[in-house]
């Protein structure tokens, strides 16, 4: 499930503030456990990741600067709104308070478009580095801004993501085959 709210802006002479996520305003599957934050160079893209042991459904937001969220469908078989490899694509700026939320059968990550980009990030289940899944991003069909309109030579990419498998050879290993997908909302 993949689910993007706008959540009630307050705002006066000091700024605004806003109630990131209510429960009985944004229903999703599970109770969020823990609040992860990334700060970005212009250019960095981080991910595509995601978590099946135990489910992680991810939402995030964008605290300063700018970021595109990407998600990609890795379930075999979809979901209502996606089939596998569909890539959903947000761009969120921090005074722009949406929310994007995809569940634990979406590998996620962004782009930073804008220098000290922070993301943060509510997770459904406490991070397992054993039950984390990684695939290169650039193996998933995303069409991301090009690094000379930030004015870079090449995109700041960790090499845990750059040199990880494609998303093709990832759905091939045993890792993914050996994944109940049944149990992965």
């Amino acid at each position: 499930m993949i689910k993007v709210w706008t959540p009630k802006k307050f705002a006066d002479d000091r700024g605004f503030f806003t109630q990131v996520w209510q429960n009985s305003v944004n229903r999703i599957p599970g109770t969020f456990v823990q609040m992860n934050m990334s700060v970005s160079k212009k250019g960095t893209i981080r991910g595509l990741h995601l978590q099946t042991t135990p489910p992680m459904g991810k939402a995030m937001w964008v605290a300063s600067g700018a970021a595109i969220i990407y998600a990609v469908q890795c379930r075999p078989e979809g979901d209502a709104q996606n089939k596998q490899g569909d890539v959903v694509a947000c761009r969120i700026q921090a005074n722009d308070p949406r929310v994007f939320y995809a569940d634990a059968g979406y590998a996620r990550g962004f782009i930073a478009l804008e220098d000290n980009t922070v993301v943060c990030y509510a997770t459904t289940s406490e991070y397992n580095g054993l039950g984390e899944h990684g695939f290169n991003p650039f193996s998933a069909g995303i069409d991301y801004p090009r690094p000379d309109e930030f004015g870079l030579e090449d995109y700041v990419v960790s090499e845990k993501d750059r040199y990880a498998i494609t998303f093709e050879e990832w759905k091939q290993s045993k890792m993914f085959l050996d994944i109940d997908w049944r149990n992965v909302e």
